[in-house]
């Protein structure tokens, strides 16, 4: 016995979609923690060799635990730092646009991802439609828009070059500044799913379009009657059929019928002979019902800032080269439940003595007679001169407090006044990204935007 399977672009998307709502989740009134929590990690490894060029990252755990331990900053993603998005495809005149089939799988992917199908565009005023007919293979001339009053009553537009272009939805400016980039758009979500019984009419599926294949010829409707016959299993389908010249030009859906899962549609006439008509059939709840699953969208786009010092938790002066993306990690006030805060200085402070010297950023300190038999040491992150306060990484050991701090790179040596841990977890969750970058040189009034996509 022999079995095949298939993972469906369905899952996929119901996938993304569980991502896209998985941070603002609804905790039950007996549980005083969330669910699940997503956090963006800034480290700080040493410079890469070369920062032109840095290297490929691993999940080897050695890899893993390395760059956990030299994270120090940990940002909570909320629903407004996440979009489903889809590859971007900008309409451009004199292209041929592929058109939506109910026969075909429409979001194959060529080996770079890229959609083999493209059948859908942006416009110039960021609205995204799909193409329902392309006139057999003819060039788009005419940019599809949206203009109240100028579509008909299923929402398409024809323009004179004869493609058919079904409104989908429009990406307003705060979607567009923080998930569009020259590769992704973001996509609108909303309430509804694919329900072959929902109030809107469509039901298992509408046919929003009749395209003609081939025209035929010898139809001449003044002489004798032309009629539309449907073999299918919905309703309610209302049409007009447009002649000329003996052959059929166009046909006018005006009612889109509703509970189809199948259509096949014919010209019956006394006189003419030879049109040949297609007529898909809508996904399940009807085009524009479900932009996530009639789209394919099977990525998700993460878009998270950090300004300045983000109020003290994040040094200024500092340049670091790892990100990363860890999901429902711990801290010390709700473990072994997700973390809550909405941001988390992960270093180690020490506060040290006034004296002589200062420490270096990337230089090992330590505690003990030698660094080779050190009790404590660690990574200088920063140290402020004004505060004495020194923030480490990469810690090793127990710090003692009233005992000397040495730094191997600048020789400086200050007392251990009070020191405070981390309660950031940051070997706790799991990591699902480590993103290596050249150098991210911070400022007090600069502001990093980080953006990433994860695909399912």
């Amino acid at each position: 016995m022999a079995n095949k399977n298939l993972l469906s672009y369905g899952g996929k998307v119901a996938v993304v979609e569980q991502v896209y709502y998985a941070p603002v989740v609804v905790v039950p009134a007996d549980i005083y923690h969330p669910i699940g929590s997503n956090y963006v990690l800034l480290a700080k490894p040493d410079p890469w060799t070369d920062d032109n060029n840095p290297p490929t990252p691993t999940q080897d755990q050695l890899a893993v635990k390395s760059f956990l331990k030299n994270v120090f900053a940990a940002k909570l993603v909320t629903s407004a730092n996440i979009s489903p998005v889809i590859q971007r495809i900008n309409w451009t005149t004199g292209t041929v646009y592929d058109y939506y089939k109910d026969t075909v799988n429409m979001f194959g992917t060529d080996a770079n991802g890229k959609l083999l199908l493209n059948f859908y565009v942006k416009n110039k005023y960021d609205q995204v439609f799909k193409c329902l007919w392309n006139k057999n293979g003819a060039v788009s001339t005419n940019e599809p828009f949206f203009e109240p009053g100028s579509y008909n009553t299923n929402n398409l537009y024809q323009g004179p070059d004869g493609y058919k272009w079904k409104y989908m939805y429009t990406i307003g400016s705060g979607l567009k500044t923080g998930f569009m980039d020259t590769e992704w758009m973001p996509v609108v979500v909303g309430y509804n799913t694919p329900n072959e019984f929902d109030s809107n009419g469509s039901g298992a599926g509408s046919i929003d379009v009749i395209n003609v294949i081939n025209g035929g010829s010898g139809y001449d409707p003044a002489n004798a009657a032309i009629s539309l016959s449907v073999d299918g299993d919905g309703s309610s389908l209302v049409t007009s059929i447009n002649v000329s010249g003996g052959s059929i030009s166009d046909i006018i859906v005006t009612t889109p019928g509703k509970n189809y899962s199948y259509a096949n549609v014919t010209i019956v006439s006394s006189l003419g002979a030879n049109a040949v008509l297609v007529s898909p059939t809508s996904p399940i709840g009807g085009h524009g019902y479900d932009s996530l699953s009639e789209l394919g969208c099977t990525r998700v786009m993460y878009s998270v800032e950090f300004a300045g010092s983000e109020s003290g938790y994040i040094p200024t002066d500092i340049t670091y080269h790892q990100l990363g993306l860890v999901i429902n990690p711990s801290d010390k006030a709700n473990s072994p439940y997700p973390a809550t805060e909405a941001l988390y200085d992960a270093t180690t402070q020490f506060v040290v003595a006034a004296g002589f010297g200062d420490y270096v950023s990337d230089e090992r300190v330590y505690q003990g007679s030698t660094y080779e038999t050190s009790t404590f040491s660690a990574t200088v992150l920063s140290f402020d001169v004004g505060t004495n306060v020194l923030k480490l990484i990469n810690t090793k050991g127990t710090p003692v407090t009233s005992s000397p701090v040495f730094g191997v790179s600048s020789g400086t040596t200050r007392t251990l006044l009070s020191y405070n841990l981390p309660s950031f977890i940051a070997l706790s969750g799991y990591l699902a990204l480590i993103e290596n970058r050249s150098g991210i040189q911070r400022s007090a009034d600069g502001i990093e935007q980080f953006k990433f996509v994860l695909g399912y």
